[in-house]
């Protein structure tokens, strides 16, 4: 895989309250070609990230811990992100190509059902807070050495694996 010049490398996971339909996120990255942003799904959580109202002590739920900032302020267009699925062995990686986006219009809805979130027709429209990106490669061997952060920089040592 070639690597375009970039500004920084990020690990950005995309499991939404860490219940969300991993199959589902991957084929909407993949369809859509778009990231979206840490507390910027839906909700409230969206709806602070949409209003400049971060998510660092939310009314419900827990901290964002900055990461929606940082995907709104310091994410980059040439930035490149390494995007892993909870059990799958294998990742994303794709490169920001856009600014922020608010309230991408998906064309999907989502729903809770059995404890997981389901992106699909039904439900409340999925609407989130997001970057477009260019696929660079989409079966990079994943890690066994990232965070567990939803963003994070990665390692100067993961870099020189891509």
């Amino acid at each position: 895989m070639s690597i375009l010049p970039s500004n920084q490398y990020w690990i950005l996971r995309q499991n939404y309250g860490e219940k969300t339909d991993q199959t589902d996120v991957r084929q909407l990255i993949m369809s859509q070609k778009f990231v979206s942003c840490p507390w910027g799904g839906w909700g409230v959580h969206c709806e602070n990230v949409v209003n400049g109202v971060f998510n660092d002590n939310p009314s419900i739920g827990r901290s964002a811990n900055s990461q929606d900032r940082k995907f709104i302020r310091d994410m980059q267009i040439g930035d490149i992100v390494l995007i892993p699925f909870a059990g799958q062995n294998t990742c994303i990686v794709a490169q920001i190509t856009s600014d922020v986006e608010y309230k991408i219009d998906t064309g999907l809805s989502w729903s809770e059902q059995n404890g997981k979130i389901k992106l699909g027709d039904k439900g409340e429209p999925f609407c989130p807070v997001g970057r477009y990106v260019e696929i660079l490669q989409t079966d990079f061997a994943k890690p066994s050495n990232i965070g567990q952060w939803t963003l994070s920089k990665m390692s100067t040592q993961l870099i020189s694996t891509l």
